[in-house]
Formats: structure tokens, sequence, C-alpha cells
């Protein structure tokens, strides 16, 4: 009886540790499957946060601060220590000659030295200025394309995001028409038992429901692909599952405004600015300004150098006789003469380069405008696509239904329903397809008026 009793109690202990157990691990799923789940703005924060792509061009930012302090540098004096051995053929003076009282100099023919050596420039033709402002000029551009690497990932998780959306849209979509197609399907096969049908209906309806699953397979690994692509943007490994949340049918308020600001009377205005606040736009800019402070570098060639130096060591013979402290300080001034045409040279490669970064710059300013040109209309036509498609929807919903109807009492054919079943899908698809084709069109407008986040419940930029 006792043993029955402990046996008991035993078995009572383990079943509430499993229960236990399978209470921990069930609230530890939900909450990793709660984790999986992001809206864009989580996206876009974990993408800007992880991506490898950003960090790259953060790092090329450190290095460029750090080469602006390193030419900088050389606006200040410059101390070096030196030592050095010498052995001459012949014995030479270790000290200066002495006066008429004082004992001869020592000569040998090794020498030691060591000491200190300053140099200060004091004039350079604006070469190390311009210098300071090619490497200032440097860092804009690097921080340029840091910015311009934010937008463009920006775009990407968004584009990304909401093919996601999309795709998952059009697999509801088309589960429930094979679900439909399905039912209809087993409604044939009991009207053939009865011979109220062709077996050639029931043959018809087979190969549209193979087609139908052939179409949701290939949809369902599309969204796999999507899944992947989402998880390489946020810098994650692509084997991570993401959950997404969000519609592609969103309030379009600022995307209307925005819009309204473009092709208003001011709108030609409000074009120049936002290009003109595009990363890739500044960037192209410094790249002129540095150009232009390379040919001034180049020019500067021409002109004269201007250096405080001085020199203070101990000087020491054989043996270390002698040894003495000496000093000099002087001004060194250098001018080129001639130079085969080097500098010349020089200056007409800075003046090609800079004609080039102009006329490059050109040519971006003048793709910006063709692409918010391009993002507009997509987005025109996007939208009229929606207000058609939503209305084939409906009356391809209808039509549907009637020719089900038609069937069912045997006055509709199976090909009437099949046709009715297939306008209704493309009805459904064309409209699920323009609302992310106008998702597009804002991403790509956005980006290209360099206004890629939209603002947040709390209002201004996120």
């Amino acid at each position: 009886m006792v043993k029955i009793g402990f046996t008991r109690l035993v078995s009572l202990c383990l079943l509430t540790w499993v229960l236990a157990a399978g209470l921990v691990l069930g609230s530890s799923l939900k909450t990793a499957r709660a984790a999986g789940i992001l809206t864009l703005d989580e996206a876009i924060r974990a993408a800007l946060a992880n991506s490898p792509q950003i960090k790259e061009n953060q790092a090329v930012v450190r290095g460029a601060v750090s080469g602006t302090k390193a030419v900088r540098a050389g606006l200040f004096p410059q101390v070096n220590g030196y030592a050095r051995y010498d052995r001459f053929s012949d014995p030479v003076s270790v000290v200066p000659i002495q006066g008429l009282n004082l004992p001869p100099p020592l000569f040998s023919r090794d020498q030691y030295q060591a000491g200190l050596s300053f140099r200060v420039p004091l004039y350079e033709g604006g070469r190390l200025r311009g210098g300071i402002r090619a490497a200032a000029r440097d860092e804009g551009i690097a921080r340029a394309g840091l910015a311009y690497s934010r937008e463009n990932l920006i775009a990407a998780v968004t584009d990304t995001f909401n093919r996601i959306l999309y795709l998952k849209a059009l697999r509801r979509a088309k589960e429930k028409t094979l679900a439909a197609i399905e039912e209809t399907r087993k409604e044939a096969a009991l009207r053939l038992k009865l011979g109220r049908i062709a077996p050639l209906d029931l043959m018809e309806i087979d190969t549209q429901v193979a087609s139908e699953r052939v179409d949701l397979v290939r949809t369902r690994e599309t969204l796999k692909r999507a899944g992947q692509q989402l998880c390489l943007l946020l810098g994650r490994s692509p084997a991570t599952g993401i959950e997404t949340r969000g519609s592609l049918e969103k309030n379009g308020k600022e995307e209307a405004d925005l819009v309204a600001s473009l092709t208003g009377p001011s709108g030609r205005r409000r074009l120049k600015a936002c290009i003109g606040k595009r990363p890739d736009i500044i960037r192209a800019g410094k790249m002129v300004e540095k150009a232009d402070e390379l040919l001034r570098i180049a020019r500067g060639l021409r002109l004269p150098n201007v250096d405080l130096v001085g020199d203070y060591g101990r000087h020491a013979g054989a043996g270390l006789d002698g040894e003495e402290g000496r000093w000099s300080a002087g001004i060194h001034v250098s001018l080129n003469i001639f130079n085969s045409g080097l500098i010349a040279a020089k200056v007409a490669g800075a003046m090609a380069k800079r004609a080039a970064a102009a006329e490059a710059l050109k040519g971006l300013v003048l793709k910006a405008e063709s692409q918010v040109y391009a993002a507009l209309s997509s987005l025109r036509e996007a939208g009229a696509r929606i207000t058609l498609a939503g209305q084939a929807r409906l009356t391809a919903a209808e039509a549907y239904k009637v020719e089900t109807l038609r069937y069912k009492k045997g006055t509709g054919t199976v090909t009437d329903l099949l046709q009715a079943q297939a306008a209704w899908w493309t009805a459904k698809a064309l409209y699920i397809r323009a609302l992310f084709d106008r998702q597009q069109a804002v991403t790509a407008l956005r980006l290209a008026t360099a206004v890629t986040w939209p603002a947040g419940p709390s209002g201004g930029q996120q």
C-alpha cells in the first residue's frame, strides 16, 4: 500500500514537471514567434543597425575623418629624432675650430651624432591648406556616401517588405481560389456519379485544379525567396525566419501631399530643392569641390616653399672623444625652375578631372529629375489601375457567383464556370499587383526626392 502511494506521488510530480516545462516552452516559442514579426519601421531600423553595407560605409567615414586630421597636422611643427654613425676615408673635424688660446680641434675618421631636428612650414603656395580642404571634401564625400547607402537600404527594405506583403496577399487569394475550385470539383464528382455531367467536365476541372496548385507552389516559393532577401538586407542569415505585419492598402496622405508639392505652381522649385538634398547629388558636388582644390594644389607647385628649420644634437669622434653639442636654425627657400613640363601636365590632368566631375554632376541631376518624373508617372498609372482593377474585381466576383449557381442548377456549363473563375482570379491578381506597384512608385518617388522614411505616429521623420 505504501509502495502504491509512493508511486502515485512520483507520477504526480513527474506530470507536474512536464506540464510546467510545456508551459515554459510554449511561452518561449510564443515569444520567439512574436520577436520574429516585424513591421516596416522595425525592419528598417534593424537593417540600419545591422547591415554590413552601412557598417562598411561608417568605417569609410572614420577613415576619412582620420585622413583630414593627418593632413591638418602638416600645419604644425614636426620634430624628429636622429642618430647616425659615419666612417670617413680621412680624419675630419669633430669639434669646430677653436680660438687662439684654446685647444686645437679634434680630428677623427669615426663620427657619432644624435639629436633633434624640427621643421615649421611658413609658405607652400597654398598646397598644404588646399590639401586640408581636399581632405575635408573627402570626408564630406564619405558622409554623403553613407547617407546614400542608408537611403538605398531603406528603399530596398521597403520594396522587399512590400513584395512580401504582395506575395502573401497573392497566396491567400490563390488559396481561396483553389478552395473554391476544389469545392466545385467535389460537387462535379457527385454529379458525375449521378450521370448529370459528362466525364470530360470533371477532367477540365481537374486540369484547372492542377494548374492552381502549381501556381500556389510557385507563389509560396517566391515568398520564401523574398523572405530570404529581407533577411540579407537586415544583416541576418537567410535561414532566419521573419514574419511581416502590414498592409499594401495604406493611407496615402503623405504621398499625396508630396505629389501635390511637386506638381503645383511651385513644383519646379520644390523639385530642384528636393534633388539638391539627395546624398548622391551632394556627393557629386563634393567631388567637384575636391577637383577644384586639387587643381589649386597643382597650380601651387609653381610657387616656392618657405620653411623654418632647426637642429640640435651631440657630436663625437672615435671613442666618443671630443663630444659636444651643436645647434643650427634658419629659413630654407626652394623654388622649382625647370621640370620638363611636369607641373603643366599635372595642371592639365587636374583640369580634365574637374571637368569630368562637373559633367558627372550635371548628368546625375538630369537623371534625378527623370527619376522623379518617372515615379510620378508610375504613381498615376498605379492609381488608375487600382480604381479599374477594384471595379473589375467586384464585377468578376459577382459573375463567378452567378456562374457557380447556374452550374449547380444545371443551366450552365463547366466551361463558363471555369472562365468566370479565371476572370475572378485575374481581377484579384491585377488589383493586388496594382497595390504593390503603387507602393513601389511611392518608394521610388521618396528615393528620388530624398524623402525615404515616412513620418511615424509621433510626427516628423523617424
